[in-house]
């Protein structure tokens, strides 16, 4: 069903963005993986390519840096020749009290929940308002529709971003694009499970839940859907619930 489509995937290397990547690629649409490790964007780009004969590239950068991600989008737009799906997946968390929270770590969050999105959205939105056709996914999470103690950078920034997607579906909705946000509840990654060796992961999602969210937010038959956020939460409970 995205035969002849090209999509860009951020946090590609690992959790949602790699599930996101290969079930993409099962539906026909050539990948460019981007993430900041280099050695899994390649490892993720091989596997799409060999498992679904479609092709796939390593685009690795910083996302929080807008250079970085200028530059990859142009790689991958060069490689792919367009990109009609954009997964704005990367993300960071920091679970501290806001009096324990730097001036540091609240740049470095925002930078990398909220800033990003806005960069790798920048670099490929004018060429699907050209074409008049475009997918926009960005995850955000269960903590950026409510409020919850100890993560004040991290709910703003996910917050932040159901507010960029609603906003920017609306803006694009006469051009043909479609921008949702996803919200997932408590997903079994590397990022949550680094929280503490002693989590309750009873009812936790796997990231290949999130990925068919995202993926069916992608094909035709969800034309429909623009400028919402999609609740994923699944039964289990966030940490610190």
């Amino acid at each position: 069903m995205l035969k002849g489509k090209a999509a860009f995937v951020t946090g590609g290397g690992r959790g949602i963005g790699r599930e996101t990547c290969l079930l993409l690629a099962s539906h026909g649409a050539d990948i460019a993986v981007s993430a900041r490790n280099v050695a899994e964007c390649q490892e993720v780009a091989e596997e799409a390519a060999r498992l679904y004969g479609v092709k796939a590239i390593a685009v690795p950068c910083d996302v929080s840096n807008e250079t970085d991600v200028e530059a990859a989008a142009a790689k991958a737009k060069q490689e792919l020749g367009k990109i009609d799906i954009v997964i704005n997946n990367a993300g960071v968390m920091l679970k501290k009290p806001l009096s324990e929270t730097t001036s540091e770590e609240w740049r470095w969050v925002h930078a990398v929940n909220t800033d990003a999105p806005f960069y790798v959205t920048k670099a490929f939105v004018d060429d699907m308002i050209s074409r008049k056709d475009g997918v926009i996914i960005n995850v955000s999470s269960i903590w950026g529709t409510k409020g919850g103690p100890d993560r004040s950078a991290y709910i703003s920034s996910k917050h932040a971003v159901i507010g960029f997607s609603k906003a920017l579906g609306e803006e694009l909705k006469g051009h043909g694009i479609r921008v949702n946000a996803v919200c997932p509840g408590p997903v079994d990654t590397k990022m949550t499970s680094e929280l503490g060796p002693d989590l309750n992961k009873e009812g936790w999602l796997q990231p290949i839940d999130i990925a068919h969210v995202i993926t069916d937010l992608c094909l035709p038959k969800s034309r429909a859907v623009t400028a919402s956020s999609v609740h994923a939460f699944g039964a289990g409970s966030p940490v610190g619930l």
